[in-house]
């Protein structure tokens, strides 16, 4: 997480990606609130539909994984959702802050003794999205080892 670019066009999650079985429609307004926070760098913010996809790839992820994952990931982004926006002195969720203040409060969180939480979530996202060819193409991947020869 870096410096904040300035608010991206705010998606009704809700209205873009209908909610699977692994991920209800709450838990993914909150998801990409925390995912464009976290995948934010000095150069902007990520694409939406790259979210989109990592909102799809976490569903299909959670779905399978089982009941056991899916309450963990979501103890998680609960304790996110709320906690984060306390640390920078609003009483509010995560979903309603703007970039820069999530930012901000992720941040703090990742500093504060409920940083075991913030890296639950961040783990599982940070794996499915670099698994996004243009992710990890932006992060320096180079997948041509992993191609057969021919």
């Amino acid at each position: 997480m870096h410096d904040a670019p300035v608010n991206p066009p705010r998606l009704d999650v809700a209205d873009q990606i209908s909610p699977g079985p692994g991920l209800s429609a709450g838990g993914r307004t909150a998801t990409y609130a925390l995912a464009e926070a976290l995948f934010s760098s000095r150069e902007g913010h990520p694409p939406p539909e790259r979210l989109l996809w990592l909102m799809d790839d976490l569903d299909h992820f959670l779905a399978h994984a089982g009941s056991r994952a899916r309450l963990a990931y979501g103890l998680c982004l609960l304790a996110i959702t709320w906690l984060a926006p306390l640390l920078i002195g609003r009483p509010c969720t995560l979903a309603s802050l703007s970039l820069p203040q999530r930012v901000e409060a992720l941040e703090r969180l990742e500093q504060s003794p409920f940083a075991l939480a913030f890296f639950g979530a961040k783990t599982i996202l940070c794996i499915l999205y670099y698994e996004h060819p243009e992710a990890a193409r932006a992060a320096g991947v180079d997948a041509s080892c992993l191609r057969s020869p021919r």
